[in-house]
C-alpha cells in the first residue's frame, strides 16, 4: 500500500513510527510553516522531526531533535551573550547548516531534504510541502510573531488576534508532493495542530484540491474534549473562530478528508461530524507507546 502522511510536530512523529512498522510504501509530507532562521542557519523543525523519525534517530522522550545530542554550541553561544531560547542540539545544528549551504548553492528545499534523508540512512521519503517559504504568523497585541517566538520563546502566553500564513499565496505544492498524493492508496493527516501544522499546507493554492482528489483521506484528531494532546492547538483554534475540539477539527478539514478518527470520549460529537460529510470513526487515539502507535496506524489504514 502506498501511503502519504501529512505531518507536523510530535504527535505526527508517533503515527509515522506506527506506519513504519507496517508493510507500506511511506512518504511523509512535512509542514514548512515553522521554518525560521536561527543562529545563522535555516531551521525546518517539522521537516527535521520527520527525517529523524523515519531514520530512527529522533529523541522520542523530548519529541524533537536527535537522540543523545549535545548542546555545546548553545552553551558557548550563551557565554557570548547570544539568546539561546531556541534549543538546537549540535547534531541538529549540523543538519541545519548543511541545509543552509545546499540552499545557498541553488538546491531546492525538496532536494536538500532528500539529501539529508539519504545521509541519515532513512528509506521512507520526506517531502517539504512546498519549496517556497510559508511562515505561520501569530498576530498579537504586541506585534507579529513567528510560531517559534510565540510558542517556544513566549510559551504561548500572548493573546492571539489571528493566525495567518505569510507567503502561502505565492507557494505551490511541489511536483514530488503532487505525484506522491496522486499515486497514494491512502492519504493520512496525522494528529497535528490543525492551525499551525496542517493549516499552512491547506493555505497553499491547489493543496486542498490535490488532497481531496485522493482515493481515501483519513485524519486523526489531535483533540480530546476541548484540549489537544500537546501544544497550543486549542488556543489557536479559538483565535481562528473555531471550536477547540474534534468538531472544530472536522470543520477545518471538511471537503478535504473522508474520515476522522476521534477519541471515544468525544462520541457525542459523532452525529455533528457525520453531518459535515466527514465519517466520524471512534476509538482510542492516544499513543502511549510503540504498541499504541502501531495499533492506531493499522486503524487508520483500515478506516
Amino acid at each position: 500500500m502506498r501511503v502519504v502522511a501529512f505531518a507536523g510536530g510530535t504527535g505526527s512523529a508517533k503515527l509515522i513510527r506506527g506506519l513504519q512498522r507496517l508493510d507500506v510504501d511511506l512518504t511523509v509530507v512535512a509542514n514548512v510553516g515553522d521554518n525560521a532562521w536561527m543562529y545563522g542557519a535555516y531551521v525546518c523543525p517539522d521537516v527535521d522531526i520527520a527525517c529523524y523519525t523515519v531514520a530512527g534517530v529522533a529523541n522520542t522522550s523530548r519529541g524533537w531533535g536527535v537522540e543523545g545530542d549535545t548542546f555545546r554550541f548553545l552553551e558557548a553561544a550563551a557565554k557570548l551573550g547570544v539568546e539561546t531560547w531556541f534549543r538546537l542540539g549540535d547534531r541538529d545544528l549540523a543538519t541545519c547548516l548543511a541545509r543552509t549551504d545546499m540552499l545557498r548553492r541553488g538546491l531546492t528545499l525538496t532536494e536538500a531534504t532528500d539529501r539529508i534523508r539519504k545521509a541519515l540512512g532513512a528509506e521512507p521519503r520526506v517531502l517539504p510541502a512546498c519549496d517556497e517559504p510559508v511562515r505561520t504568523t501569530v498576530s498579537t497585541p504586541k506585534g507579529e510573531l513567528g510560531l517559534q517566538e510565540f510558542w517556544v520563546r513566549d510559551l504561548g502566553r500572548p493573546r492571539v488576534n489571528r493566525v495567518y500564513y505569510r507567503g502561502a499565496s505565492r507557494a505551490r505544492p511541489t511536483r514530488q508532493v503532487a505525484d506522491a498524493v496522486r499515486r497514494a492508496d491512502r492519504v493520512v493527516v496525522c494528529p497535528a495542530n490543525p492551525i499551525t501544522s496542517i493549516g499552512p499546507m491547506l493555505a497553499v493554492p491547489g493543496f486542498r484540491n490535490l488532497v481531496s482528489s485522493s482515493r481515501r483521506v483519513v485524519a486523526v484528531s489531535p483533540m480530546v474534549g476541548s484540549a489537544p494532546f500537546s501544544g497550543p492547538a486549542g488556543k489557536l483554534m479559538k483565535a481562528a473562530g473555531e471550536r477547540p475540539d474534534s468538531l472544530g477539527v472536522a470543520r477545518l478539514y471538511a471537503g478535504v478528508i473522508g474520515a476522522l478518527l476521534v477519541s471515544d470520549a468525544d462520541a457525542g460529537l459523532k452525529p455533528r461530524i457525520d453531518a459535515l460529510g466527514v465519517e466520524c470513526r471512534l476509538g482510542e487515539t492516544k499513543m502511549a507507546g510503540p504498541a499504541d502507535e502501531a495499533r492506531l496506524a493499522r486503524e487508520v489504514l483500515e478506516a
